[in-house]
């Protein structure tokens, strides 16, 4: 398939631009940590395996359930696979997955401070030789030369950020070897819930439109990725974000002394309170893994 890394609208730079705005400062990326990783490098929603688990357990719980996905897909073979992890963020998922695997992996960021921040890990834990970071927006495509490199691509709630999410997908198909295997989470507004409702979250997390589940399967066949399975997590949402509500507020003062301002957090206790009651009433987020394979 060809590669649309050639040609992007100013819309697309403006949504890789405002993404780093959104997580690469060093006092957002501290919230993030805090508040949705419980201070660990899994940032991201989470999984409730038992009723006592705080946000860090329950966003771990994530990574194992999409690495244990891969593996079921199609067996990594150690110390071989070439993963692309798409939207690495600070690396929490590469960790795991290297550990576990001894894959080799390529961690595609927009972010230079997480990028540097993933590779001083690495090397804390010794994994230094199986990761490598490229800086890039995958709004502007990816790289020419990665055709049928991959082995998988691993992609954790970060297609949300992608202003054109068909031609990421076919762009993702391009870069997949053949039998190669796409795992990706994304947070999505539910099928048949109003934008009107979601606008409160598009408009605080630097994404255009929502995606719906729905588009995605339509996507994927477009994309020429065949979908194996999808695995809804819409269930935890509604105690993640009451979670994450608490851990703003237990932790209002020490976010305060990391130079977050009153405003700041203040419009995140007013938006995840928001969240709380639309997810209650509604059920208007949607959120799953999607697994497919590249067929040809």
């Amino acid at each position: 398939s060809s590669s649309s890394s050639s040609s992007s609208s100013s819309s697309d730079s403006d949504v890789g631009s405002k993404v780093v705005e959104q997580y690469d400062s060093e006092q957002t990326r501290q919230f993030y940590k805090t508040v949705m990783g419980g201070g660990g490098n899994d940032i991201h929603f989470g999984v409730f395996k038992s009723a006592d688990e705080g946000v860090r357990e329950a966003a771990a719980n994530t990574t194992e359930l999409m690495l244990d996905l891969m593996q079921w897909i199609k067996p990594v073979v150690p110390n071989a696979a070439q993963v692309l992890d798409l939207g690495s963020g600070h690396g929490g998922a590469t960790h795991t997955m290297v550990q576990r695997f001894g894959t080799q992996n390529l961690c595609f960021n927009i972010g230079s401070e997480q990028n540097d921040m993933n590779l001083e890990t690495c090397a804390k834990l010794g994994i230094e030789g199986n990761v490598s970071c490229h800086r890039g927006d995958f709004n502007l495509g990816l790289p020419e030369e990665w055709s049928d490199r991959f082995d998988y691509v691993y992609s954790c709630e970060v297609l949300c950020h992608a202003a054109d999410k068909p031609a990421l997908l076919a762009e993702i198909r391009r870069v997949l070897k053949p039998g190669g295997v796409l795992v990706f989470s994304d947070i999505m507004g539910a099928d048949g819930v109003s934008e009107e409702v979601l606008r409160p979250f598009t408009d605080r997390n630097t994404t255009t439109v929502m995606g719906r589940p729905s588009e995605y399967r339509y996507q994927l066949k477009e994309a020429a990725l065949r979908e194996v399975c999808y695995v809804d997590m819409s269930p935890n949402l509604e105690e993640f974000f009451g979670l994450m509500l608490k851990q703003v507020e237990d932790n209002y003062d020490n976010l305060l002394k990391e130079g977050l301002t009153d405003e700041y957090l203040q419009n995140w206790i007013n938006s995840l309170s928001d969240r709380v009651n639309v997810q209650a009433e509604h059920n208007a987020f949607a959120w799953g893994v999607f697994g497919a394979v590249n067929d040809a």
